[in-house]
């Protein structure tokens, strides 16, 4: 089965469930037949990106799968997040974070550890206040384009940073093209941009905060990741010193579609 028949099923057999949380309506999947819960947080604005993924994983897993909606803070991200598990009476959660992912993997394992069993944190950081002028500036010049006009660019860097093996190319810029176009609109761009500033700007995480959680953190990291520097790795693995890490080679900021079958293999090892 092509890839783009493969999403269409996946979208087919795990439609959006909604859920109201303060006043904000969250989209999310509820994907797999497995009994161990999920909680799978991606980094961007969809929530069917990792289809493939999902569909590897469902055998063994109960998946929740959110799409984050405009908000303004990371705490009601989690708090949405949190809602939705309790909707759905799932305890015990792993959770896979991946880039913007993992701020919210990693504050939701601080404000609710009895909830989590086991965290992956793959290609993400820890808050770093660096990066905070450099997002103003960015969400500033972004604000003032016509949607219609960056949009094209914006997929484009989508389609890029999955560095998806070259027979998958074209259906990766097909679907980024389709995500700008169809589904995401300037506010949500600027709304996670929002989200970022906050997470590096206002928070502070440290070795110590989870030594009394008895569960388990795993880290996933690139070695050549254009996101996160050597530096950022650094202070990632500082942060979580007992952490087993796996480190890709030359697989970009995503090697769950850079490197997919090696991606697999590491992330069931860390979840089983």
């Amino acid at each position: 089965m092509q890839q783009a028949e493969r999403l269409q099923e996946f979208r087919a057999r795990y439609p959006n469930r909604t859920l109201t949380v303060n006043g904000i309506r969250w989209n999310y999947r509820v994907c797999g037949e497995g009994q161990r819960p999920l909680a799978l947080l991606g980094g961007g604005l969809a929530n069917d990106l990792a289809f493939d993924l999902v569909g590897a994983l469902a055998s063994r897993f109960r998946i929740v799968y959110p799409a984050y909606p405009r908000v303004e803070t990371l705490a009601e991200v989690v708090e949405g997040v949190a809602a939705i598990l309790t909707a759905e009476n799932l305890t015990g959660v792993s959770i896979l974070g991946t880039s913007t992912g993992g701020a919210v993997g990693q504050y939701f394992v601080r404000r609710y550890p009895e909830r989590v069993e086991r965290i992956v944190l793959s290609n993400t950081g820890v808050p770093w206040v660096h990066v905070v002028r450099k997002r103003k500036i960015i969400a500033a010049i972004l604000s003032t384009i016509p949607w219609p006009v960056l949009r094209v660019p914006l997929a484009r860097a989508v389609a890029k940073v999955l560095g998806a093996p070259a027979d998958a190319r074209p259906f990766w810029q097909a679907y980024s093209k389709e995500l700008f176009t169809d589904c995401l609109t300037k506010a949500d761009i600027l709304s996670n941009l929002r989200l970022q500033i906050e997470y590096h700007g206002r928070y502070h995480f440290h070795a110590e905060d989870l030594a009394a959680w008895p569960g388990k953190v795993f880290i996933i990291e690139s070695d050549n990741d254009p996101v996160f520097s050597p530096e950022r790795n650094k202070a990632l693995r500082d942060t979580y010193p007992q952490a087993p890490v796996y480190t890709f080679h030359g697989a970009g900021h995503a090697p769950a579609f850079s490197r997919s079958s090696e991606y697999l293999e590491v992330l069931t090892r860390f979840l089983e």
